[in-house]
């Protein structure tokens, strides 16, 4: 019996060591998120949904300004909507000794709307029943609350998963925080892509109400604790025409809205919205990677003229 349960124990201790090793090997191929938890706390940060996770490269930003290490703590519509949830995450990123920090805050409707049926108060937030609310500490590498809770896919596969997909394509966090996507695309494929993403987001408009105004509390209060480390800039990121309309109708007044927040703020307003048709899209709302080069450019350039 001794030497059964001594061999009970082995079994799991070399379990554990085996689990632990692999877990160890999660990176920025593991999924869209994972890494943005591993590294560590930050003195300057662009946030916001998967159009900033994806559209704004900080290495293109830091290149261009002096002195700065943007990191990209940007995640997605559904996970990263403004409210307490996010702000917390923010806080626990940032490193509290920052006084001079730049901070990006992407603006879009769906971060500030409510959904239908949606239960939203000062106490919850759906988004903090996902990783969001549950990760307590983003700083950590390798981060086991985040695998062992909300990594969707299987284990082996952070060993399997490297390099590009199946399809060719590239998908891939980087230690910056940037969500790298490049899609080996024909343009028929871009153009389907394009149609099936906005079928969708007439569908996804069904689902909401309207604006919060709990979350545009939080979108403000956002600012303000960023504003307490640096200085702060709104960014809307353009999307395709067809997204705009569907955007237009679920909150008109927009970019009314926000203006009236930057002055009220002091937080300058980067619209690109106006530029659309310059750039181009992987699926109409997310820009492709030269197109995300060519407006972290426009921003960094922008924020060096306010700072002369």
């Amino acid at each position: 019996m001794k030497r059964f349960l001594t061999h009970i124990v082995l079994f799991l201790i070399l379990f554990g060591i085996s689990s632990y090793l692999i877990l160890s090997q999660a990176d920025g191929h593991t999924d869209a998120f994972y890494t943005k938890f591993t590294t560590k706390k930050q003195n300057a940060l662009i946030i916001g949904s998967s159009r900033a996770a994806q559209g704004i490269q900080p290495k293109v930003i830091n290149n261009l300004i002096s002195n700065l290490s943007i990191y990209n703590y940007a995640f997605s519509r559904v996970h990263t909507p403004y409210g307490k949830p996010y702000l917390s995450s923010i806080q626990k990123k940032l490193d509290s000794n920052t006084s001079n920090g730049i901070f990006l805050v992407e603006v879009n409707p769906w971060s500030i709307c409510k959904q239908k049926g949606e239960v939203l108060d000062l106490t919850y937030f759906k988004e903090q029943d996902s990783f969001l609310g549950e990760v307590e500490n983003p700083n950590s590498n390798p981060n086991l609350t985040y695998l062992l809770n909300y990594y969707n896919g299987r284990y082996v596969e952070i060993l399997t998963k490297k390099g590009k997909n199946h399809h060719g394509e590239t998908l891939f966090v980087h230690n910056d925080g940037w969500f790298e996507v490049k899609l080996e695309d024909s343009p028929e494929r871009t153009i389907s892509r394009i149609k099936s993403t906005v079928k969708s987001y007439k569908n996804i408009r069904n689902e909401y109400e309207g604006k919060s105004n709990i979350r545009m509390d939080f979108l403000m209060k956002t600012i303000q604790f960023l504003q307490e480390h640096g200085s702060v800039y709104l960014v809307r990121l353009p999307i395709n025409e067809e997204m705009l309309t569907i955007e237009n109708g679920l909150l008109p007044r927009f970019d009314s809205e926000i203006m009236d927040i930057s002055r009220m703020l002091n937080a300058p307003y980067i619209n690109l919205m106006p530029s659309r048709n310059n750039y181009k899209y992987t699926d109409g709302h997310h820009l492709n990677y030269e197109s995300g080069q060519e407006v972290s450019k426009i921003i960094a350039e922008l924020i060096k003229k306010e700072k002369l």
